[in-house]
């Protein structure tokens, strides 16, 4: 019985070394087109170009029956390979992403958002904006409505004109006015 135990482990062996041989003869053929295909797919580094070609030729050890697979076909070797390749990169993308999303905010960050969000500046932002409506309360009608469909619509000062039937510059004046009344109602920070 251990007789035979010892010739599968021989005969693993010997299968193990052809393997070894055969994926060594892979790379010495087609190691450097395969580093320029992994480089220009990836724009990855020299280090991670080559854990990805590790990894693609480990991933051929680990075949069975890879000479059977290989034999005869030696034409497909080549996309064979730049095959495996490609599916390693799409999982290193894919694990990239799924590390992207599971990061934590910083502290620095953190701070930004706290002050940019922070009850206190929402009570700011609300007091301005009851001075804003209190200033625009006050301005002319014509002064009021050439300052909202300028800042508020969006309105070049030619639309505005054209739609009001003034002049840019009449456009321009109104705006101006509009804003120094704004400017002295509405307390900075």
């Amino acid at each position: 019985m251990k007789v035979i135990h010892l010739n599968r482990a021989k005969k693993q062996t010997l299968a193990g070394n052809k393997k070894c041989q055969l994926v060594e003869q892979l790379y010495a053929e087609y190691g450097s087109a395969l580093r320029r295909f992994i480089r220009v797919r990836s724009r990855l580094n020299e280090g991670d170009c080559d854990d990805v070609m590790q990894e693609v030729y480990e991933r051929l050890l680990k075949l069975e029956g890879l000479q059977q697979k290989l034999a005869g076909r030696m034409d497909t070797v080549r996309n064979y390979l730049f095959q495996i390749a490609s599916h390693i990169l799409i999982d290193r993308d894919r694990r990239a992403k799924v590390r992207c999303k599971d990061n934590h905010i910083s502290d620095h960050d953190t701070a930004i958002f706290s002050s940019i969000f922070s009850p206190e500046r929402a009570l700011q932002n609300r007091k301005q904006l009851r001075q804003i409506e209190m200033a625009l309360a006050e301005i002319k009608t014509s002064h009021k409505q050439a300052f909202m469909l300028n800042r508020i619509e969006g309105m070049s000062y030619r639309e505005i004109s054209d739609s009001l039937g003034v002049s840019v510059s009449t456009v321009e004046k109104y705006i101006s006015a509009a804003l120094v009344v704004i400017r002295s109602k509405v307390s900075p920070e």
